[in-house]
């Protein structure tokens, strides 16, 4: 199998092997706080009439005192040393990716490819790959071309030409790409790893024992919305289904004018810096379901009490409608066994890359 590496996740690595710490000589650590505190110590001490010997508690106090102060000098000086280090790191981290074809043929493609097996060093396709096929070749994603071979892809972007192939033709690849609870976490804790496609689509009784993986549970099933609200695909969804983006959203809305005339409002695929929080919204606003292709929306839906029309493959599959015209008999059902299912659809990094991911899959068949 073919374990597909785009220039930046070799950038990281090569980065990775570059010793910055020369820097850290041109930073001076600073006793600030520490002699701030001794020079009043010694005013507050000297200014005294009668200099008694310090008592066991004084002396306490006073070393517990020095202790803080070092401790803060400390933390002032690590700030600006992370700080620099980051900075630092990012540049080069830059350099590299910009100019990766003259490192890769200067150090060789063969031997940093081997440098990258045999390090301790793991990205997303190195730490899952292995686990999946411990003998899988890593090849740049550019010159990856043979499209019927098996092969691990990282998200869409950049990837879009050879996963509308792979779907097309049902030629056999592993899918990496963020997990489906993400809205609910600071940060991109869960990730999917999905085989031959880019989201699950068969239902498995998964056991309840990841369900304590959810940081929280959906809300009951509202029943009194009015707003239909339409999730518009984005030009990669569009090419993999094959919707013509033009004209999808006013077919939807004529589709459903047969069977409602319940207000619509469109959400249009916006860049994530510009997007508002959709979950937020969908808990806050008077709406009746969303209708998406295979949008993550239909999760924070369900997530929100807001049931779902899903039009394509998708892991919501199980607890949604399929067909616009199902728009007055909505799914308000049992979803326990589907959470079950959904925790059982979604790993950690670590999870990822000791193989328990893969081993879960395996066992149900995915």
């Amino acid at each position: 199998m073919k374990l597909l590496l785009n220039d930046k996740e070799i950038a990281h690595f090569l980065n990775k092997h570059i010793s910055v710490t020369h820097f850290l000589k041109e930073i001076p650590f600073e006793t600030r706080f520490m002699s701030s505190f001794l020079t009043e110590w010694v005013e507050k001490r000297e200014g005294k009439k009668k200099k008694k010997p310090l008592t066991d508690e004084e002396k306490k106090s006073f070393k517990e005192k020095l202790q803080k102060s070092i401790r803060m000098d400390l933390r002032a000086y690590l700030d600006i040393v992370n700080a620099r280090l980051t900075s630092i790191t990012d540049e080069n981290f830059h350099k590299i990716h910009k100019n990766i074809d003259y490192f890769i043929n200067r150090l060789g493609e063969k031997n940093v490819f081997n440098l990258y097996r045999k390090s301790h060093y793991k990205n997303f396709i190195k730490g899952t790959g292995l686990t999946i096929d411990p003998n899988g070749e890593f090849i740049r994603r550019k010159d990856f071309h043979s499209f019927t071979e098996d092969c691990l892809i990282r998200n869409t972007v950049g990837n879009e030409e050879l996963l509308v192939t792979k779907i097309d033709k049902s030629y056999p690849f592993w899918f990496i790409d963020s997990g489906y609870t993400n809205f609910l976490e600071p940060s991109k804790k869960w990730h999917r790893l999905v085989r031959n496609h880019l989201h699950y689509g068969n239902f498995f009784d998964a056991p309840a024992d990841r369900l304590g993986n959810f940081k929280e549970f959906p809300m009951k099933w509202r029943k009194d919305g009015e707003i239909i609200l339409i999730i518009e695909p984005g030009p990669f969804a569009a090419g993999i289904f094959h919707v013509d983006l033009k004209t999808w959203k006013y077919d939807v809305e004529k589709e459903l004018r047969k069977y409602t005339d319940k207000p619509i409002q469109f959400r249009e695929k916006a860049p994530l810096r510009q997007r508002t929080k959709l979950f937020d919204e969908l808990k806050n606003e008077d709406y009746y379901c969303v209708v998406n292709i295979n949008s993550n929306a239909a999760t924070e839906a369900i997530w929100a009490g807001v049931p779902a029309i899903t039009l394509d493959k998708h892991i919501t599959n199980p607890v949604t409608r399929n067909k616009l015209s199902d728009i007055n008999s909505l799914f308000y059902g049992n979803i326990a066994p589907w959470l079950a299912f959904l925790s059982y659809t979604q790993f950690t990094k670590e999870e990822l890359f000791d193989g328990t991911a893969y081993k879960i899959l395996r066992e149900y068949n995915v």
